[in-house]
């Protein structure tokens, strides 16, 4: 009897010691995960915004100083993708579209009269003629 009643408390011991998580601590466990990432989430993408704004603004000094380069040996082109076209092009296609996937916007004449030429991106929203709309100087 003394043997039964010890491998009783034994097996007792033992199912009490593997017992799992509660329903409540997943749930709560899932909760601190929510907002941890909510919060990282948040976060990155006001950095991923401002990268590409930082990036279109290069690609538009990079288009502006082949758009000299070329006027240089004649006149500017009539569209961008001059630039991009033949074996010796100072660009390639997809430099020719900001980092939203829209097509950079080149008017020569320049309409706004600040240069030679108008270079704009239409910014994130990607509507033309929005406040956020990113031009060269």
């Amino acid at each position: 009897m003394k043997r039964f009643l010890k491998g009783l408390l034994a097996r007792r011991a033992a199912v009490q010691a593997a017992r799992g998580m509660t329903l409540l601590e997943i749930m709560v466990v899932i909760a601190i995960i929510g907002i941890v990432a909510t919060a990282i989430g948040v976060g990155v993408v006001g950095y991923l915004n401002k990268a590409k704004v930082d990036a279109c603004k290069a690609q538009i000094r990079n288009i502006s100083q082949a758009l000299d380069i070329y006027a240089a040996d004649s006149d500017y082109p009539t569209s961008l993708s001059v630039l991009a076209e033949g074996p010796g092009a100072p660009l390639k296609e997809k430099q020719l579209k900001d980092p939203w996937g829209q097509p950079f916007l080149y008017n020569y004449p320049s309409a706004q009269g600040g240069g030679a030429y108008d270079l704009c991106s239409k910014g994130p929203d990607r509507r033309e003629g929005s406040e956020d709309d990113l031009c060269n100087e």
